[in-house]
């Protein structure tokens, strides 16, 4: 359960985080403008970055817990963004994934999950706390 509290947290969190981003590079390309579809665009950005979450970044995260490296958390979530970058082309594009459609079309979506999935990892790891399964002996008879 503590976890599904600390999924929403998180998907309300960055998908506010990926929304405003999204927001302000419209917003330096065209100038500055409220649409009549902003709210929408907002919930279509935290049911994408609770999609990428729960699908991809959370089972990875579970995944680096069995690992003792300590940079590994951070880099599987940085990787995590291209990862679910290709599972979205994968399952929603008609086109063949390729270079150009892989890379050059959707850099600017490789980016911004790429920082999700590293802050994710930061919050996450910061969460979760060590694995610290060291679990000494007590001396008998020392008090």
């Amino acid at each position: 359960m503590k976890i599904v509290v600390f999924d929403l947290e998180q998907i309300v969190l960055l998908g506010t985080a990926g929304f405003a981003t999204f927001l302000f590079v419209a917003w330096w390309q065209v100038g500055v403008f409220w649409a009549s579809d902003t709210p929408q665009t907002w919930l279509l950005a935290l049911a994408l970055v609770a999609a990428f979450i729960i699908v991809v970044a959370t089972p990875l995260q579970l995944l680096c817990r069995f690992s003792s490296a300590r940079l590994l958390p951070y880099f599987i979530g940085v990787a995590s963004g291209p990862i679910g970058v290709l599972f979205a082309l994968l399952l929603f594009s008609r086109y063949p994934v390729g270079f150009e459609w892989y890379v050059s079309r959707v850099l600017f979506f490789h980016i911004v999950f790429s920082l999700i999935g590293l802050l994710f990892s930061v919050a996450f790891q910061r969460w979760a706390g060590p694995n610290n399964s060291f679990k000494p002996n007590p001396l008998r008879g020392s008090a």
